[in-house]
């Protein structure tokens, strides 16, 4: 069995080193090796840039830069088809592309990976990551489930506590066979809470094996991305992982842009193409958990 490796595109700036001490933390839970990779439009102007950023950081001291020549995005891709990466992770947008939600080499790698990707925010610059609080979004639907195993296995390996977040909308509950509806009186929790949030624990159990993974279920109603943005700060989240159906316009797709474009964490996007039985059981046809839990 080959060693399990996470995917690091830079693109020679200062801001794409932000990805960095995500990688090597996440590369330390997962007991993967870090890939670094660098793209640049020459071979000369790759070279020079390959070393203005190993000058920028002590991070990269042992670790080999590789360098493809060509569109980033597109070797990127190339590159992750041919290693089978854990994860991509790489920074939202570059200094170049100024203050978006993403930037269009991280927008078409997101669109187009056959892997989780970590999208990690430019400002929060070199600093030491660690990973305490991981929150996942739930809202009760198969194909968001399919991003549970995910946040379960990596809080599990990393010592981390789960935070699962259900935003109530009784007006459009979930019509996908198989969902978890959310308690019918979100205004009195104490009287249906319980239960589902006990519901809900089994099902996850059923899902992947939780072993000694400390949960915590949180309800709340309202907008949904700004409840996540609000708890993920609250929480002092340090990583949210989103589950994402991979139509950027559909209307689901708005949470992701908002939370994308706000969070001060990083955000793992598991895409789930699925097919739902008709029992309401999943299959997870791209991304599936990267490996067997403990």
């Amino acid at each position: 069995m080959s060693e399990p490796i996470i995917l690091v595109p830079l693109d020679g700036t200062k801001q794409a080193l932000a990805a960095l001490p995500v990688a090597i933390v996440l590369g330390e839970i997962e007991q993967a090796s870090l890939h670094i990779l660098h793209v640049g439009e020459c071979e000369q102007a790759g070279k020079e840039s390959r070393g203005r950023i190993a000058r920028e950081t002590d991070l990269l001291a042992g670790l080999a830069i590789n360098t493809r020549v060509g569109m980033p995005a597109g070797e990127i891709l190339q590159v992750a088809g041919e290693l089978k990466p854990q994860a991509i992770v790489l920074c939202k947008h570059s200094a170049a592309e100024g203050k978006k939600m993403l930037g269009r080499t991280a927008m078409k790698v997101l669109h187009d990976a056959p892997c989780p990707v970590v999208l990690v925010p430019p400002e929060r610059g070199v600093t030491a990551w660690h990973l305490h609080h991981v929150m996942v979004p739930h809202d009760g639907t198969p194909s968001t489930s399919a991003a549970l195993p995910f946040a379960a296995e990596l809080a599990e390996r990393g010592g981390a506590e789960l935070l699962v977040v259900h935003v109530a909308d009784v007006r459009a509950a979930p019509t996908e066979p198989g969902s978890l509806t959310a308690p019918r009186y979100v205004d009195q929790p104490q009287h249906e809470w319980p239960a589902w949030a006990g519901e809900f624990i089994n099902r996850l159990a059923c899902g992947c094996p939780l072993g000694h993974l400390h949960v915590r279920t949180f309800l709340a109603s309202g907008n949904t991305a700004s409840e996540i943005l609000h708890l993920s700060k609250k929480q002092s989240t340090d990583l949210i992982v989103l589950a994402w159906r991979g139509n950027w316009e559909a209307p689901r797709s708005a949470t992701l842009k908002d939370i994308l474009g706000e969070a001060h964490c990083p955000i793992m996007v598991v895409r789930t193409d699925t097919v739902t039985s008709p029992s309401g059981s999943t299959e997870t046809e791209r991304h599936r958990a990267p490996r067997d839990a403990h």
